[in-house]
């Protein structure tokens, strides 16, 4: 959970929000009690305590790691889950 992933937040024409990088969409499975308010154009990711960490659009360096397409029946927004996972560690956004 030491890696590093940049890229900005999307949404997918299902709704999914994914980190888009220079070559394909990641799949994000956030920390428990991380919810997504907004919509598919302008969204922000709240943490557990209902503070925003990411918005829509935003640059983001996400530290995590991959899980390449290995998805947990309890995972939250499975449907989203893409050929590349990342699991979050921490989330900030850069400058």
């Amino acid at each position: 959970m030491e890696a590093l992933l940049r890229g900005t937040l999307a949404a997918d024409e299902s709704g999914c929000v994914h980190a888009k990088t220079a070559t394909d969409p990641v799949g994000l499975v956030w920390p428990l009690g991380y919810t997504v308010q907004g919509d598919a154009e302008s969204f922000e990711v709240l943490d557990a305590d209902k503070n925003v960490v990411a918005r829509s659009g935003s640059p983001l360096a996400i530290g995590g790691g991959g899980v390449g397409g290995v998805v947990q029946d309890n995972w939250t927004e499975r449907d989203c889950a893409k050929d590349r996972i990342w699991l979050i560690g921490n989330i900030s956004e850069q400058e």
